[in-house]
């Protein structure tokens, strides 16, 4: 259905950021459709300064996996950290990506396709960093992309890092669990403790067990972990296993506390050391990780243990033992960061020529995406008669922008889209010679 105009403002000057005073990550909240979940899906999108200053410019992109119980905004409180970085020169300007991979019923997918939580493996590789290539400039290369992550989202990073290691020229993974064969001995010990028994009932909506105190934001934190893991490596749901709640996944330990064989071995193939054991290195993949000595899920000793399976396979690695819990200091961050900078390719020696019409017209929006205003600039090396149109992706929906005549040279106009609703949109400029299409995102 059409909508009245937009009324036009003409503006004589050039706008100036604040970012050119000083240098930082501007946060772009965004919204968009995932096949791989059947289901609109939100992400942040952190630019550099000069994204809308170079627009000849392409990026190295950076996507950050976020940890059980994060969503899409697991990077605000490192922004200004990032800004810092990049004001001070440590790091390039880069693009860095989170999206909310969050999902019932155990709060987080895996980063594994799973009957149980959905395609959370898909979404990223096959969803995510796509609509980032195509509607951002980045550089769509390996050797221009990293993968990052913190937790479950560390393991996220190493998982996704290894099998699509022609995707990604760097993996950054703090605190994850980095090997199931040593980390489960512990886990059933704290199991026993979380729960009265034996024989012991699993519940992942109990509360109130013998351990009060929180581990990494969680009470009973490793018997709900178990199940956490379990929806991504053992799922099941019609599980026959009548001590745990909710029974739809096969728990990898029984009521007595023993490891199940038949459960684990599925759990295998997920393993970190395995998916390491695929690497040599002509895979030109390089891994900075680490992990705190008092982290409170019991992770670092798997973590200092991955050394020896790294250098097995000659793996360029650094890792990185802190002081510190499970959370991420900023120490890490900024290590990391700068890692990741000094491998991808450098903006400033990428090049990307665009095709600007063969009539003489070229349009131009910024920014992209666009929030309460799209600013739009026409560059006619003739006067004519134009339309310029707003349509959402469905083409359910147009707006007209302007119609009329033109005096040529550039025009700068500047539309209120306040009233829209997030998602994609196809800005399309049509005169009598020439038709031209832009894909617009309008954030949060």
């Amino acid at each position: 259905m059409k909508k009245p105009a937009l009324i036009p403002i003409f503006v004589a000057g050039l706008l100036l950021s604040a970012s050119s005073c000083f240098a930082q990550f501007f946060k772009i909240d965004t919204i968009f459709y995932s096949p791989s979940l059947k289901e609109y899906r939100k992400a942040s999108i952190y630019l550099p300064h000069n994204y809308y200053q170079e627009h000849d410019c392409y990026y190295p992109a950076a996507y950050f996996l976020h940890g059980w119980g994060g969503n899409q905004n697991a990077l605000d409180d490192k922004q200004m950290l990032m800004s810092i970085l990049l004001n001070s020169g440590q790091i390039d300007p880069m693009i860095i990506v989170c999206a909310d991979n969050s999902c019932q019923p155990f709060g987080t997918g895996v980063y594994v396709n799973s009957v149980i939580t959905g395609n959370f493996e898909d979404f990223t590789i096959d969803d995510l960093i796509p609509f980032v290539d195509e509607n951002f400039r980045t550089i769509p290369e390996k050797n221009a992309r990293a993968l990052f992550g913190h937790s479950l989202g560390a393991y996220g990073a190493f998982r996704l890092g290894i099998l699509y290691k022609d995707m990604f020229r760097v993996i950054s993974a703090h605190a994850a669990p980095a090997n199931y064969d040593l980390w489960m001995p512990a886990v059933r010990t704290m199991l026993m403790f979380e729960n009265e028994g034996p024989p012991y009932y699993y519940d992942f909506y109990d509360n109130t067990g013998l351990n009060e105190n929180q581990t990494a934001g969680f009470s009973n934190f490793f018997t709900k972990v178990m199940f956490l893991a379990s929806s991504g490596f053992s799922p099941d749901p019609n599980s026959s296993q009548t001590y745990i709640n909710p029974p739809i996944v096969q728990y990898p330990f029984n009521q007595y506390c023993q490891l199940i064989d038949s459960v684990y071995d599925k759990w295998h193939n997920f393993n970190i050391p395995l998916l390491i054991s695929t690497l040599s290195p002509s895979d030109s993949l390089s891994i900075i990780y680490g992990c705190g000595l008092y982290d409170e899920t019991l992770a670092y000793f798997p973590n200092f243990a991955l050394q020896d399976t790294l250098t097995k396979y000659g793996i360029s690695y650094k890792f990185v033992s802190h002081k510190a819990n499970h959370q991420m200091p900023d120490s890490y961050f900024t290590e990391s960061l700068m890692f990741i900078d000094s491998l991808l390719t450098d903006y400033s020696i990428y090049t990307h020529t665009q095709h600007t019409g063969t009539s003489g017209q070229f349009v131009e929006t910024y920014p992209n995406p666009f929030g309460n205003k799209l600013n739009v600039n026409l560059n006619l090396r003739e006067q004519t008669s134009i339309c310029l149109s707003l349509h959402d992706i469905t083409g359910k929906q147009e707006i007209e922008l302007f119609e009329g005549m033109t005096d040529g040279f550039t025009q700068k106009m500047s539309f209120d889209t306040r009233h829209l609703e997030p998602g994609i949109y196809l800005l399309k400029l049509q005169t009598p010679n020439h038709s031209e299409t832009l894909k617009l995102i309008h954030g949060l």
